[in-house]
């Protein structure tokens, strides 16, 4: 079959190699709906993440290889997909993409992509908040690998 997306580790896409991923089914995965990962970065030991919906996976998606295979079942594969840098490590780059083997986070070159949230808890619930800023104009670092442009 076809990949729907090949191996990668997100930080060959400019990801900040800190970053965690978090993959939540809303569908059952299974078989080829499901997505594979490596257990360390560079092993290739693929192995499928399966479960049902409530299910939550995180992973070094920025240093270990994942991707999802054609989906040859009879439903449809549908996840939230979204990753987090820990605040003490977000400035761990900090002019890491100008020396030589540094590693370069092309999300933070346009504000907006990153917000910092914290964690706002009182009596009778937590919560938690945005830091004020607006959202950034959807481009190619949002939705879909095939999101098309207008010329």
């Amino acid at each position: 079959g076809e990949f729907s997306i090949g191996p990668h580790a997100d930080s060959a896409y400019g990801h900040h190699p800190c970053s965690i991923n978090f993959y939540i089914p809303l569908t059952r995965i299974e078989g080829s709906a499901s997505l594979f990962l490596e257990s360390r970065p560079g092993s290739e030991d693929w192995h499928p993440i399966e479960g049902a919906y409530g299910f939550v996976k995180h992973f070094a998606g920025a240093i270990c290889a994942h991707w999802t295979p054609e989906n040859n079942t009879d439903f449809t594969r549908i996840s939230l997909d979204f990753r987090i840098i820990p605040g003490p490590l977000y400035h761990t780059l900090q002019c890491g993409g100008g020396r030589t083997g540094g590693v370069r986070d092309v999300y933070r070159e346009k504000e907006g992509y990153y917000h910092r949230c914290y964690k706002n808890e009182d009596d009778s619930s937590v919560s938690w908040v945005r830091e004020a800023g607006s959202f950034q104009t959807p481009d190619a670092r949002f939705g879909f690998p095939w999101t098309k442009f207008k010329a």
